[in-house]
This record gives C-alpha cells, structure tokens and sequence, in this order.
C-alpha cells in the first residue's frame, strides 16, 4: 500500500479545516501556508475533499472552507477515498490466464486480507480522535496549540524577512 501526497496533503488540510471547524470557514491560502501544501496542487485535494462530501465552500470576503460533516462523522478512510484515483489495494494484479494466475497469484487471499485489514483501520479512526492525539503530542511537547493553529500565516515574504533579520541577529 502505497500513501501518496495527495492522500498526506488532503489530511492535514482535513485537519486545519477540522481544527478551525468551531470558529468559522478557513481560507485555502492559510490552509496552504500552515500546512505547507503548493497552493495549486491545493485546489486539487480540496476540490476533491468537496467533491467527496466532506467539505463545503463558501465564496465572499469571510469564505472559505469547512467542514461538510462532524470530525467525529470522518474517518480517515474516507480522505483516502475521496482525493485518491482508485481504492487501495495490497494485493497483485492477477491475469486470465490459469497457468499464469496459479503461478503468479498464489498469494492473492493474504494480500486480499491484508488490504482488508488496512481498510477497515482506516475506517475506524476519525478526524475527531486525529485531533485529540496531535493536541496531545503538540501540549506534551510545552507548545500552545492555539498558537500553532490560530495565528494568521505570515506571508512567504515575511518568513522570509525574519530568517534573514535572525541571521544578522546571529551575526552570520
């Protein structure tokens, strides 16, 4: 089983979304910047993320995305299955051909049971028990995780200020 990007990006833009699901519909650029997602591979996962029912957007000046359903309503199987092309699957291709299939297959029930297995995992953990667990590590760490989620991303040319303000600081 192969995780891809577009099953990454997708669930930690899921998450932001998820994080800011209380206060109010989050912007696609703030998702892309805290994220660290390419704003235009971020319109794909989030117009697949709609195009799955887990999200809706709203347009204007206050828009952006939110949350189609709870966090508790969202497993993580259904971000695979909504940004992904085709469902995963452990197991091999098996041909027509009997010879071949007996030679090359023989292994096709454990790969079927493994990929089952993987599965129903994925359908057992929501978006609602994810944030949980990341505010856990994020606290036990001494991070605020509202200051992680809450603050405004700075612009790539603000970072970029401040890493070179820091190394004249550094004297380097």
């Amino acid at each position: 089983m192969n995780i891809t990007s577009k099953t990454r990006f997708g669930l930690k833009a899921l998450m932001d979304i998820a994080y800011h699901h209380r206060v109010g519909p989050v912007q696609r650029r703030h998702i892309a910047l805290r994220q660290g997602i390419p704003t235009d591979y971020m319109d794909q996962i989030l117009m697949r993320l709609r195009n799955g029912g887990l999200i809706q957007s709203l347009r204007g000046r206050e828009g952006g995305y939110h949350l189609a359903l709870e966090p508790e309503e969202i497993s993580v199987w259904d971000v695979v299955s909504s940004v992904e092309d085709e469902p995963y699957s452990a197991g091999e291709h098996c041909p027509e051909d009997s010879l071949a299939y007996a030679t090359e297959c023989i292994t096709e029930p454990a790969w079927d049971s493994v990929s089952s297995a993987i599965v129903q995992n994925l359908k057992s953990v929501t978006l609602a028990q994810m944030l949980d667990d990341a505010e856990s590590r994020i606290v036990a760490k001494g991070l605020d995780p509202v200051d992680l989620m809450e603050q405004r991303p700075k612009s790539s040319s603000q970072q970029t200020g401040a890493r070179n303000m820091m190394r004249v600081a550094q004297g380097s």
